[in-house]
């Protein structure tokens, strides 16, 4: 029966380390792409009445403020 030498074996172990790491970097990278374009859809407000900083749906003009319910336009950058 053939035995394979220390060599073969750490280089066995080596490549199946960095295999493994680069599929978890691949996951995470993928996995936070997909949250990040999620949020980029969200419209963001400034209540003028009380102050308070809020997100709504994508592509409305106005909202109500969730605090004191007074409608204000989108903040523009």
């Amino acid at each position: 029966m053939i035995y394979p030498g220390l060599d073969i074996i750490f280089l066995f172990l080596l490549t199946a380390g960095i295999v493994f790491l680069i599929g978890l970097w691949i996951y995470y990278d993928r996995r936070d792409s997909q949250r990040e374009t999620e949020g980029r859809h969200d419209v963001i407000y400034h209540c003028i009445k009380c102050g308070h900083i809020y997100t709504g749906v994508h592509g409305s003009e106005e909202c109500d403020c969730p605090k004191c319910g007074f409608c204000n336009g989108r903040l523009q950058f």
